[in-house]
């Protein structure tokens, strides 16, 4: 048995002890037979602390230490006993191990612990996500929800199921819902909380789970998982930082036989048949901001780490990202014109390298007043005039634009990956912009609503040229 794993026991049993918060007699005595038999010396306790209980667990699961699951789960279930009483909440860490380090139990799981300042709902809340939408699995949980939400609620735990939040939201007066998100962020513009109301309105579990959960709360290890049943079973500190800890289990179709089955087997592990039962439910006009519930609208109110769209308004001559409710200071219609002109090419982008060879020549110069024709037609629809657009090809003049464009986008703050929205150069020369043509939008004067770029008149003169 290797020291990493005696580190890993010894995590695992301090979340365990320390669950209900009470350390008596019992659990004492337990852990002095713990330590002896694992050889837990005071070192080994101390580097316990900087581990994650996922991380003691992932290393316990691929230790391939022969019986060392099962002497560990025994002697788990041993410890939670040991004051004659198992509490909910170490029923909710024993039930993680049991479906970790059980080898004949029929569930898909994964443990995860996150650092709260990332993510951070209450204890007990089972959350459904998914990376991808599964009509089945949803379908599922649309006819079966109050019999999944009851199952949950009976055993103390809260089932939260994104869509049926937002159809809640959905219901509400709109003029309401906007002075809600206005009083809980004062000093948002009015087009930020319009943008914030839009996307919480058509928010889906596949951008819950990965726009939200993955790319601005930083949870990466979500990106690509099917649909599930994130279970908060506790909280721990890693060294001085607070950690929230997850049990995942995979659902499918049949999920309300995958939940009355695990609440079963949690069930049997209480020592008592009462229990604290949340009734934590919205209902109309009503609003918690608690949970799960406060989680949700922090994300969309607090802006940081967010994949923006990209608005083009030639109009006002202005390259707005509304989703962090900002804009592009500092530039003359020559930076906005240019870039623009980068988001048309999309990833293909833009070499303006000069070729050295002769034949090679008569093709550059022929590109280039192809890019120098769309970039003018562009530049006049913000303003200018079409013969008076810089000219590209020449470098003194390119150069300063590029760079004034670069400095103001390094500074639109918030933004999930800052990179993919600037100005990039690969090593063949080629200038692009790495956004997707979906995330950048046009206004335009006879459209209610920004269309796609790609849809719009801008493209299409850009195509045409």
């Amino acid at each position: 048995m290797l020291r990493a794993h005696k580190i890993a026991v010894a995590r695992i049993f301090a979340d365990l002890i320390k669950a209900d918060r009470i350390i008596d007699t019992g659990e004492m005595e337990c852990w002095n037979r713990v330590c002896a038999k694992y050889s837990i010396d005071k070192e080994v306790e101390t580097d316990a602390q900087y581990v994650s209980f996922s991380d003691a667990l992932e290393s316990i699961c691929n230790s391939g230490v022969q019986g060392l699951k099962e002497d560990l789960l025994s002697d788990c279930r041993s410890m939670t006993v040991s004051d004659g009483f198992c509490a909910h909440s170490e029923a909710l860490i024993l039930i993680a191990l049991i479906l970790m380090l059980d080898s004949y139990q029929p569930f898909r799981v994964e443990t995860f612990s996150i650092p709260k300042a990332s993510f951070n709902i209450d204890i007990a809340t089972s959350l459904y996500i998914e990376s991808d939408y599964d009509a089945a699995t949803n379908e599922a949980i649309r006819v079966n929800y109050r019999s999944l939400f009851k199952e949950f609620q009976l055993a103390g735990f809260h089932f939260v199921y994104p869509p049926k939040i937002i159809e809640h939201y959905q219901d509400t007066d709109p003029k309401l819902f906007h002075q809600i998100l206005s009083f809980l962020a004062p000093s948002m513009s009015e087009s930020g909380i319009e943008n914030a109301y839009k996307s919480l309105m058509k928010m889906t579990t596949g951008v819950f789970c990965k726009d939200l959960l993955c790319n601005k709360c930083g949870i990466t290890d979500l990106r690509n998982t099917y649909p599930s049943l994130l279970i908060k079973i506790g909280n721990s500190f890693v060294g001085e930082d607070a950690y929230a800890n997850y049990l995942k289990i995979e659902v499918d179709e049949d999920i309300l036989s995958t939940v009355q089955s695990f609440i079963d087997r949690f069930c049997e592990m209480l020592s008592s048949d009462v229990y604290v039962v949340n009734t934590s439910e919205e209902r109309d006009s009503q609003f918690h901001f608690h949970g799960f519930y406060k989680q949700l609208l922090d994300i969309f109110l607090i802006r940081k780490n967010i994949r923006s769209h990209i608005l083009i308004d030639p109009y006002k001559e202005e390259i707005f990202f509304p989703d962090v409710d900002a804009k592009a200071n500092g530039l003359h219609r020559r930076e906005r014109a240019l870039y623009t002109l980068l988001l048309c090419y999309g990833k293909d982008g833009i070499n303006f390298n000069q070729p050295k060879s002769t034949d090679g020549l008569s093709k550059y110069t022929k590109r280039m007043e192809k890019i120098q024709t769309r970039y003018s037609i562009i530049y006049s629809l913000f303003g200018g005039t079409a013969d008076t657009a810089p000219d590209l090809s020449i470098p003194e003049i390119r150069r300063p634009i590029f760079s004034c464009l670069k400095r103001s986008l390094k500074n639109i703050p918030s933004l999930y990956n800052p990179e993919d929205y600037n100005l990039t150069k690969n090593r063949d020369g080629v200038f692009s912009v790495n956004i997707d043509d979906n995330m950048v939008l046009v206004t335009e004067l006879d459209s209610a609503e920004p269309i796609p770029l790609t849809n719009s008149k801008l493209f299409k003169k850009f195509k045409d040229a």
